[in-house]
């Protein structure tokens, strides 16, 4: 088995940081470390650490057979969590890991460590269908509802040194689904909002496209978790939680203020979601891969005065 020293280990969480991950000579995309996840959750496996199953797709209800092309039940996962720093008052940043290493320790040992700890749990993967979802997010009132978000993502990643991020139609449909399936799930399958979290991925790439969310739970032990959320994903189950997740999600108790302040001018955390609130599509923290930001209602399910923005409409 290689070995690495931490310095090694350092450089290239750095370069993952600045984008790019180093192979050799050779320099790929963040988003390919991603894809690799996303390939391997694709499949049927039963390996120790990672065991995958799916029922036929026409098993399910039309409702998931016409949007969506994978739903897989994801028995055992393991993830490995690994502290490398730190930020205060404002969440992510584009500083070098060995900055943020250096908040650690107040001096670095000859043989330095970072804290990690191995959780095992279990999952639902969902994947949008492809065609679909091609025809939808090339939409112009579609393409023209992101735009302002974007915009104003930009605007604060130029300001606060932030990370690049490609906040497209497609990824923003992904994160609020995510984020209503988790709200409706904890009604069902036993786990509080807090127990459960997301996995994206999302991608326009023509290389690498990515249209898939992992929802799971990793808090159990080194046997892992009792089976309640993958339960949830069987045919019969999963089907009523989306139709709740949709149907809720096309009415807000903070409505019309929710859909208009989102569509005017932005709410929410550095004002980056447009309908989406506490009451509708936020979720805790510990939850969201990307702070409760970059959500919107109206992308899932359509809006009161444009209903064909979402990709669930009906008819």
């Amino acid at each position: 088995m290689q070995r690495f020293t931490l310095e090694q280990i350092a450089s290239a969480i750095e370069a993952l940081q600045q984008g790019h991950i180093v192979s050799g000579a050779e320099e790929e995309p963040v988003s390919s470390f991603r894809h690799d996840e996303y390939q391997a959750l694709r499949t049927v496996r039963n390996e120790p650490y990672l065991r995958i199953r799916k029922e036929p797709l026409d098993a399910y209800g039309a409702s998931i057979a016409s949007y969506f092309s994978r739903l897989l039940l994801v028995d055992r996962l393991r993830e490995t969590r690994a502290m490398a720093g730190f930020t205060r008052v404002f969440p992510g940043t584009n500083k070098p890991i060995r900055e943020l290493k250096a908040m650690l320790v107040r001096s670095t040992p000859p043989e330095s460590w970072l804290p990690a700890y191995i959780v095992y749990g279990e999952g639902l993967y969902f994947e949008l269908a492809h065609e679909r979802l091609a025809t939808w997010e090339q939409q112009e009132n579609v393409m023209a509802r992101v735009a302002p978000l974007a915009s104003r993502f930009g605007a604060l990643q130029e300001q606060r040194r932030l990370d690049a991020h490609e906040i497209s139609p497609r990824f923003v449909l992904l994160h609020t689904l995510a984020h209503l399936l988790i709200n409706q799930l904890t009604f069902d399958c036993g786990y509080s909002s807090a127990s459960l979290r997301e996995r994206l991925y999302a991608s326009t790439d023509p290389h690498m496209p990515m249209a898939g969310v992992l929802i799971y739970t990793a808090n159990g032990d080194s046997e892992g978790t009792m089976g309640g959320l993958v339960r949830m994903g069987k045919p019969g189950n999963i089907e009523p939680v989306i139709h709740k997740a949709l149907l809720g999600a096309q009415w807000c108790s903070a409505d019309p203020v929710c859909m208009e302040v989102g569509s005017q001018s932005g709410q929410g955390p550095d004002s980056c979601n447009l309908a989406a609130c506490h009451s509708c599509a936020l979720v805790p923290e510990t939850a969201c891969e990307e702070f409760n930001r970059f959500l919107d209602r109206g992308l899932v399910v359509g809006t009161p005065d444009d209903p064909s923005l979402g990709f669930f409409r009906t008819g």
